[in-house]
């Protein structure tokens, strides 16, 4: 149950990626929507090894002045205006089962990551249906387990974002790509590739990651949202050739791919609209 529940946070984090123009149509203050989705994805980028989940998935929306959960993600937003947007934002990793990764055999698990901070989003050009983004996000990663949360360094993944909507079968819908490098603290490059001396071996040398670059991402996504019902679909690709930490002894391969798709219907609705 433990894993249903992270998967369905990282799918919905994910799927948040793909954001609508703005709008002044009228909006319910708040929307709770149900549905199933579907990932697979490596257990981190570096194995050969994936993992494969169908799970229940809620989409809470919440549109009020500051605080947002909605086509942009989880956030809270501190300055918008027609250029420039920073707000507050919110990402999830999965746990890692050591047992589950042949590279990790005998090591402590991963715990889930929460990842939270300032983003800063540059509007380079918008058009009637479609939009060139900047994003700067920089976020603290926080370790959380049953004997509570640890701090874990930081990570800052710069990106470039198109955007462009387009309607099919009388639906909306929004196709978009993003891509940037992404660097991150020592802290946090060791939580995944880091090996203690107490769990080194004769395959597996002590190792010890250091800050800088971490990689490449390219994301996909492919939205359609209407009043009742919301698809998305999503392919991320990463590869970490170059990376600060590539010759890490946890490493077998230099990228991973990872494949998305979530049905959900809303369900319920506030009486009480706001603009967009």
């Amino acid at each position: 149950m433990q894993r249903i529940l992270q998967a369905s946070t990282t799918l919905f984090c994910v799927c948040l990626l793909t954001i609508n123009t703005a709008s002044s149509e009228e909006l319910p203050l708040w929307e709770l929507g149900l549905g199933i989705g579907g990932l697979h994805q490596p257990y981190y980028i570096g194995t050969k090894q994936t993992r494969t989940f169908a799970f229940p998935v809620p989409v809470p929306v919440y549109r009020g002045s500051v605080f947002k959960s909605d086509d942009e993600g989880i956030r809270a937003e501190l300055l918008n205006d027609d250029r420039y947007k920073l707000d507050l934002s919110l990402d999830f990793n999965l746990a890692i089962d050591s047992d589950d990764v042949d590279l990790r055999a005998g090591m402590p698990d991963v715990d889930s990551r929460l990842q939270i901070g300032p983003s800063l989003e540059v509007s380079l050009a918008k058009g009637e249906q479609n939009q060139w983004l900047l994003n700067f996000p920089v976020r603290a990663n926080f370790g959380i387990s049953e004997d509570g949360i640890d701090e874990s360094g930081f990570t800052f993944a710069p990106n470039l974002t198109y955007f462009q909507d387009f309607e099919w079968q009388g639906r909306p819908w929004r196709a978009g790509v993003a891509l940037g490098p992404q660097f991150g603290t020592k802290e946090y490059q060791n939580v995944y590739y880091g090996v203690e001396e107490a769990f080194a071996t004769a395959s597996r040398p002590a190792y010890e990651a250091s800050s800088g670059y971490s990689g490449s991402r390219l994301l996909m996504t492919l939205r359609s949202n209407d009043k009742e019902r919301l698809w998305v679909w999503f392919v991320r690709y990463e590869n970490i050739s170059g990376a600060s930490f590539e010759d890490s002894p946890l490493v077998e391969t230099d990228d991973g791919l990872s494949v998305g798709v979530i049905f959900s219907k809303y369900l319920f609705k506030s009486k009480k609209r706001v603009k967009r």
